[in-house]
């Protein structure tokens, strides 16, 4: 396959952000004065899931009523868990 100027897509913000989650968690992290490292447990957690991180976008940071996942909890509880230990372990 050949690439030429019809293979190059410009995308705008919008596009950018909805198609790249680490720009979306820094975005949404700075404009709500929130740790980065604590939206991006959050999407891990949905990535783990294998549910839409607009679940945590919408029930933890827009405070939206959004029904509970109760494997959320427990998989976003894990993951602090193993950041916990990652930190303890760095010398």
């Amino acid at each position: 396959m050949a690439y030429d100027e019809h293979s190059i897509r410009v995308m705008s913000a919008d596009e950018i952000e909805q198609r790249f989650d680490w720009l979306r968690l820094e975005n949404l992290a700075k404009e709500h004065r929130l740790p980065v490292d604590w939206v991006r447990r959050g999407f891990e957690a949905c990535w783990r899931l294998g549910i839409e991180p607009d679940y945590f976008i919408d029930r933890y940071i827009f405070k939206r009523d959004v029904p509970l996942v109760p494997e959320f909890e427990v998989v976003f509880r894990e993951i602090v868990n193993e950041n916990r230990y990652r930190d303890r372990m760095r010398f």
